[in-house]
């Protein structure tokens, strides 16, 4: 998608005083230079065979107004200076961020129209504004907004600076050689608790709150409050204070969450920022930003351009190795989804939960996870629906054999935000219509 460009100021700038080393070139003339060139010799030619006074002082005039745009545009580019301020190098899917450009003309002639573009690989963006000098001393100062749309790693730079004679006959380019790397986040969505199995939530206070499967050991003794089951009382702790005391405990293994990403090159749809890769970033990036900040210990796995296989873990770091794991890494890998299913199989305990987040249609996978569904293992599948990116796709959907299984299945389709996708899962009881109405038809 097209980036948005206008006018304002952003939060997410920072200064760069360093000097740059610029390069200068002349960029082929325009077509009325090689117009007017044409003109001259046929008018050169025409006064010397004929002799006609008219055409010899108009052939000097035209030689004259090409030599004038020739200074004019040589002196032009050697006196402007560009200075720009550009954005921090991390951002994120939808942030709005501000380049803030300076262009100084010093002691040279006015200048009609110079134009500012600092090149970027950032899909369907073109960074870039002309203005005008008049003055012989003079600057101009502007900003340049613009919202980023589909993560990656990208650059900013060189800056290119075009100006030309009022004519335009003999334009010029300048380079600032600098570049800048930007890595642009997935986007960080609301979504609901989807991904935790009911019996997590318990209520052993008159306050209902997310406590995950308690582990048999005893992490430390706290006041008792009202509601505390009588379960609970450490009754050792209470005899030597002399008031109740309830015991509290560590989570284990059991409350560890691990996240799967398919980026196979072949399952992967659409394009850019409307591609099914993008949208099961935002929802894979969601659930380990919604589960960590739970102190939910995360586990992810995934293999695209780069791989990435960490054991859970809630710490920060974790989380940041994660989130930029998916922001560089781009939909080209070679491994099916069941190979990332058989390579966690028996790090995943009985009691913890597996995301798959994939667009791949029927297969092997769907009963790997039926098998760990029977194992314990709370399973949940967010499928991308292949039909709603590609209507001539006729690959079988997973969803009836994973629901079938008891895998927790949610169907996105595209142009879903992903709180809405994540919303409700999928209904049993529509495919066991869906089913009973195809043999009685057959």
């Amino acid at each position: 998608m097209p980036g948005v460009l206008s006018r304002g100021s952003s939060a997410f700038s920072y200064a760069n005083d360093d000097e740059e080393p610029t390069s200068r070139r002349r960029i082929p003339g325009s077509p009325r230079l090689y117009i007017l060139g044409t003109l001259i010799l046929v008018l050169f030619a025409s006064g010397m065979a004929t002799g006609f006074d008219l055409a010899v002082r108009m052939n000097y005039a035209l030689i004259l107004l090409l030599i004038i745009s020739w200074v004019w545009s040589r002196w032009g580019s050697d006196t402007i200076s560009v200075a720009v301020t550009r954005p921090v190098k991390e951002v994120s899917v939808g942030d709005r961020i501000t380049e803030s450009f300076v262009v100084n003309n010093r002691v040279g002639l006015p200048k009609s129209w110079i134009e500012v573009e600092d090149k970027t690989d950032i899909p369907g963006l073109k960074i870039a504004e002309v203005v005008s000098l008049p003055n012989l001393i003079s600057y101009r100062k502007f900003d340049i907004d613009f919202t980023v749309q589909q993560r990656g790693e990208f650059t900013l730079g060189p800056l290119v600076v075009r100006s030309a004679d009022p004519f335009g006959l003999f334009p010029h380019e300048m380079e600032q050689a600098a570049q800048q790397n930007l890595v642009v986040f997935p986007r960080v969505s609301e979504i609901p608790d989807y991904a935790a199995p009911s019996a997590l939530v318990t209520g052993d206070t008159a306050h209902r709150r997310h406590s995950y499967v308690l582990s048999p050991e005893v992490s430390s003794i706290r006041d008792y409050n009202s509601g505390d089951g009588v379960s609970r009382i450490h009754w050792r702790s209470t005899a030597r204070t002399g008031k109740l005391m309830v015991k509290t405990f560590d989570q284990g293994r059991s409350n560890e969450m691990w996240i799967i990403m398919d980026q196979e090159a072949s399952q992967a749809l659409g394009e850019g920022s409307d591609s099914t890769d993008e949208l099961a970033a935002t929802i894979v990036a969601s659930t380990v930003h919604k589960y960590m900040t739970l102190q939910l210990p995360v586990g992810f796995s995934g293999v695209g351009t780069r791989s990435l296989l960490t054991r859970p873990d809630r710490s920060g770091a974790q989380r940041l190795n994660i989130i930029r794991h998916i922001a560089r890494s781009r939909p080209e890998g070679t491994r099916p989804v069941f190979d990332l299913i058989a390579e966690i199989e028996r790090d995943v305990s009985r009691g913890s939960s597996l995301v798959v987040v994939t667009a791949a249609p029927d297969g092997d996978w769907v009963d790997a996870l039926g098998a760990l569904q029977k194992r314990g293992v709370f399973t949940v599948a967010v499928v991308m629906d292949r039909q709603s990116w590609d209507p001539e796709d006729v690959s079988e959907s997973p969803r009836a054999r994973l629901i079938s299984h008891g895998v927790k299945t949610y169907n996105v389709r595209q142009g879903m935000s992903a709180g809405t996708a994540l919303s409700k899962p999928e209904a049993p009881s529509l495919f066991h219509r869906t089913q009973a109405v195809s043999e009685a038809a057959g």
